[in-house]
């Protein structure tokens, strides 16, 4: 199929925003909203997990299991709802994929042991993954190509907003009515498909391309095609690229609040349930900002420059923040600030990457698998923190795990540059 430019604008000399139409704005505030809301559910957890070590008796390995388990399960969701995006449609995907998160959250709340819990952390995962797929497919066919790179970090600047509200319900909730209440409220987010069905439509260029294929030739489309001739090299490329970044962020993301409410004599900042979870609000603020800013500067000089400037900004701000950032509060907010700028703002990129290099057949299953079979196989990073934590202190975990932002660094030369490029 030959490039279909339907989302292209005229070159406009005004703001960039005044490019954008009507149902492009409707197609990302459903995908921000969805990923909001998911990283609103998952992130809860994060926050219940010294609660749960106090009270059933648990270790750090083994909470950090369950976080794992949950991204494991999201890598499954994102590959198989992937799939079900480029054969019954990104906006059908979505809709599918936010009530199973929502529902799954909500009986998390009803766990009465950690298996029980690992339980329905699973299907939290599945909805997650497959949201992400499904989302980031709508957004980069519907947005045109000079601000694609925009869209993609404005909705996965929804992570952080999410993580911002779990930061701002979690502590008050657990100490008003206990941890169970907080995964309770997590149901609430299914309300946003009946928006969803009613505003958002399917994207042109995949509507098209059901036209002018037909069903018959679409469902010829193999899974299997992403590991096939040209696609081969590039789904091991992107998988491989996404594997180190995610590898390298997801435990300070997953740890940090673990951290904060960690007494200082186990290597954690000794801060209250309460305190630990306001205090992750500059790290959600930065990363809503480095989010936002690296897709302006993805766009500006290429999506590899942008990676390469996070990776090395994170593996700067992460030891200096354990290191200095308790001496002084002021100093301590702007170092937790710069580590959510750095360490988690550049997930916008997978995204645009992964959608620029895949046809409109396949681009979620390749968005769904290159980025999820990484977040599956990255989830180890957070155990392996975890276990390294018992041992010596959840701080020098995270100042251990800033290495591998190094190793991402090195990881870019492994991207083509695709900015500016057009969907197939």
């Amino acid at each position: 199929m030959k490039a279909v430019q339907l989302n292209t604008v005229p070159e406009s000399k005004g703001p960039w925003y005044k490019d954008i139409n009507k149902q492009q704005w409707k197609a990302l505030i459903g995908a921000f909203l969805g990923w909001a809301l998911d990283a609103f559910d998952f992130l809860l957890y994060n926050f219940v997990i010294v609660t749960l070590i106090k009270e059933w008796g648990l270790t750090t390995a083994s909470t950090g299991l369950v976080a794992s388990v949950t991204v494991v399960a999201s890598a499954l969701g994102g590959m198989v709802f992937g799939r079900v995006a480029d054969r019954y449609g990104r906006m059908k995907a979505l809709t599918i994929t936010v009530l199973i998160y929502s529902v799954a959250t909500g009986l998390s709340g009803l766990s009465q042991n950690i298996w029980q819990l690992m339980l329905f952390r699973v299907f939290v995962g599945l909805g997650m993954g497959g949201e992400w797929s499904a989302g980031a497919a709508l957004i980069s066919e519907t947005w045109p190509k000079e601000h694609r790179g925009k869209a993609m970090s404005i909705m996965q600047s929804g992570y952080a907003f999410g993580g911002l509200m779990a930061a701002l319900v979690a502590g008050p909730m657990i100490q008003a009515f206990g941890w169970r209440s907080v995964f309770f409220i997590g149901i609430l987010p299914a309300l946003l498909v009946f928006w969803i069905r009613r505003h958002v439509k399917e994207p042109e260029i995949w509507t098209s391309n059901e036209a002018e294929k037909g069903s018959k030739a679409v469902a010829k489309t193999s899974w299997f095609d992403l590991f096939r001739g040209n696609l081969l090299k590039l789904t091991i490329v992107g998988t491989l690229f996404c594997i180190i970044g995610l590898g390298a962020s997801y435990p300070i993301s997953i740890w940090l609040p673990a951290y904060l409410g960690t007494p200082a004599a186990g290597g954690g900042a000794g801060l209250s349930v309460v305190n630990a979870s306001l205090y992750m609000i500059p790290f959600y603020l930065g990363s809503i900002i480095g989010y936002i800013v690296f897709g302006f500067l993805s766009d500006k000089i290429g999506r590899k420059k942008s990676f390469a400037l996070y990776f090395l900004g994170a593996a700067i701000a992460i030891p200096a923040f354990i290191l200095i950032g308790a001496d002084n509060l002021i100093v301590f907010f702007i170092l937790m600030a710069l580590v959510g700028v750095c360490a988690v703002g550049f997930y916008g990129g997978f995204g645009t990457v992964l959608a620029e290099m895949y046809p409109t057949s396949l681009r979620g299953s390749g968005q769904g698998f290159a980025y999820n079979f990484a977040r599956g196989v990255s989830a180890f990073a957070i155990t392996g923190a975890g276990a390294i934590a018992m041992t010596v202190g959840i701080g020098n975990a995270l100042i251990y795990t800033s290495i591998l932002f190094i190793i991402a660094i090195f990881a870019t030369l492994l991207l083509p540059e695709t900015k500016g490029k057009e969907l197939e």
